[in-house]
């Protein structure tokens, strides 16, 4: 695994990249280092240079994509400075703190940490999204929906139609890395 800065005839880009062998063929896997938590976002499959020409020209076989390994990526970002699970018990403490003050009013820090939290738990895979935030704020799912949409609503979280998920925002993302500066929010 290594971080690059473009890869092949693809555009300059900075990102997480694992090569992975099977057979005749080179795995690429890649994700971009500011993105959140999860597998990689781009999986490229080409013939390896010592790959066996009858092989290659058969072409990508399902056997092949069954042992591609997004898990061995996954695994292998524990070691290049990713948030811990102790990193994350932390943000959870933190949010459920913020949370707690959520009640007397919602405030950009805390929809910013939660559209975070909510970004994160979509990306990792989870399939019930707002069911694994109860389980991490203690907070009721019709709730933690209604701040979800305001997070939306104020601009910190963009939305995708039919299904969960979306990117935070520029001004989200200000808030999130003032906290980390120590610096304090603008409550609204």
């Amino acid at each position: 695994m290594e971080i690059t800065h473009g890869a092949g005839s693809l555009p300059l880009r900075e990102g997480i990249e694992m090569e992975q062998r099977i057979g005749s063929w080179k795995v690429v896997m890649w994700r971009p280092v500011a993105s959140s938590l999860g597998g990689p976002v781009e999986i490229r499959i080409e013939p390896h240079e010592d790959g066996d020409p009858q092989e290659i020209a058969r072409g990508i076989s399902s056997t092949v994509l069954r042992q591609v390994d997004t898990g061995a990526f996954i695994d292998a970002l524990g070691s290049t400075g990713q948030p811990s699970d102790d990193d994350a018990e932390r943000e959870a403490e933190r949010l459920r703190a913020e949370l707690a003050e959520a009640s007397k009013r919602l405030s950009d820090r805390y929809l910013a940490m939660l559209a975070a939290f909510y970004v994160r738990v979509v990306d990792i895979g989870e399939r019930a999204p707002i069911q694994a935030l109860e389980e991490i704020t203690g907070a009721k799912q019709p709730t933690l929906k209604g701040h979800l949409r305001a997070a939306r609503q104020r601009g910190f979280l963009t939305k995708v139609e039919g299904k969960a998920g979306g990117r935070l925002t520029e001004k989200a993302i200000g808030i999130l890395e003032g906290m980390k500066d120590g610096e304090g929010s603008q409550e609204v």
